[in-house]
């Protein structure tokens, strides 16, 4: 799937599959909130309180979070870490890998082990997978010649 992320067509299945899962294991982790995004910070799903808003900036944040974590990873030999935790007071996020671009997001409080964080964590990149092969086996979509026309235009009124 590497490098496919960009031409995936999501399709309202997958999403309310994504949303099925994702309701179920908020249950069951007692996480706060859980996010699902990209490497690039877009926003691909979320469960819980957090407002959209609020998701989408979380989703830039940890993807840019993520992408120093490797960079530090480098540093130190290795070719990547795959999940990172910031603890807070009250609230930890917990960041994790599913897919070579794919990331989730998993927000918690202290009552809720990270150990266990973990354990949900993993079971969640494992029932999501399969939605995002379906994703990249399924029909490419191209951007249409409006779109594109309408974005050149954007992109040349900027300058």
């Amino acid at each position: 799937m590497e490098g496919q992320l960009s031409s995936l067509v999501i399709t309202k299945e997958d999403i309310e599959t994504i949303d099925e899962l994702f309701s179920q294991y908020l249950v069951d982790s007692q996480a706060k909130d859980i996010i699902l995004l990209n490497k690039s910070g877009e926003l691909l799903a979320k469960s819980g309180a957090v407002t959209r808003e609020s998701a989408v900036a979380v989703s830039a944040l940890a993807a840019g979070v993520f992408s120093a974590t490797n960079e530090l990873a480098k540093l130190l030999g290795e070719y990547e870490f795959t999940l990172t935790f910031h603890q807070g007071k009250e609230t930890n996020i917990h960041i994790s890998l599913v897919d070579p671009l794919i990331l989730l997001a998993v927000i918690f409080d202290n009552k809720a082990p990270i150990g266990a964080i973990r354990f949900w964590a993993k079971k969640i990149s494992g029932s999501i997978k399969p939605v995002f092969e379906k994703m990249a086996a399924g029909p490419r979509q191209e951007p249409s010649q409006d779109l594109k026309k309408g974005l050149q235009d954007e992109i040349d009124n900027l300058f």
